[in-house]
């Protein structure tokens, strides 16, 4: 297995390094030829994956067949392959190598949008496919979302209720995506109860001041 590994991470390498674009890279681009997100997506050309990249889904070995290290190295060559190819491979929770790569190889026999202005993103999953019932699990991405987002109301919200719905969410993100480590990303300028003696929001330790009650908010970043 060994030897036919370092013959795959090889074939990636190259892969990653020779890259296929179905247009032509120009040195001086013009403002003109921008399009927006939404356009890009509904216009640009689509390609099988497996074709775009030489590298096929039964070329990639079952992960119990591999060791954890195989894991980790076969895992780390895939993703900067996809990022190369500007199909990138992004979780929002923290989840075990092994299930990644199991996601990627499972998930490898689709179309990839080939994208010039804005990031592609691999799916995770084939569509229709239940909440928890794809390669990730108990680590599903749609229903992480749709727990994060099934607090949220259509109401009128005043500030304060906005604000602690926002600090809730944000807690619920950070520890499915930290796991016991969440506490070092806790979101103080959104808990009242770190608020200075002024009603401010936590600072970070930016100093952050107000000069004044005219300050025009989207200028708050300038102080």
């Amino acid at each position: 297995m060994e030897r036919y590994l370092e013959q795959l991470l090889a074939d990636i390498a190259f892969a990653t390094q020779n890259v296929r674009l179905p247009f032509v890279e120009q040195e001086e681009v013009s403002l003109f030829d921008w399009v927006s997100e939404e356009e890009e997506e509904r216009t640009a050309p689509t390609r099988q994956l497996e074709e775009w990249t030489g590298i096929s889904k039964v070329q990639l070995p079952p992960p119990e067949m591999l060791s954890d290290e195989q894991v980790n190295r076969l895992l780390n060559a895939l993703i900067k392959m996809l990022d190369a190819y500007n199909w990138m491979f992004v979780l929002q929770i923290d989840v075990p190598e092994r299930i990644q790569y199991a996601t990627i190889r499972d998930n490898f026999d689709q179309e990839a949008k080939v994208k010039r202005w804005h990031m592609g993103f691999f799916e995770l999953c084939r569509p229709g496919t239940e909440h928890g019932k794809c390669s990730l699990g108990e680590y599903c991405q749609c229903r992480f979302f749709k727990e994060l987002f099934a607090g949220f109301s259509d109401e009128e919200l005043s500030p304060e209720e906005e604000r602690a719905m926002e600090l809730d969410c944000e807690i619920t993100h950070l520890k499915r995506k930290h796991g016991d480590d969440w506490m070092k990303y806790y979101p103080y300028h959104l808990d009242p109860d770190y608020d200075d003696e002024n009603g401010n929001p936590y600072d970070y330790g930016f100093g952050y001041e107000c000069e004044d009650d005219d300050d025009d908010d989207d200028n708050w970043w300038r102080r």
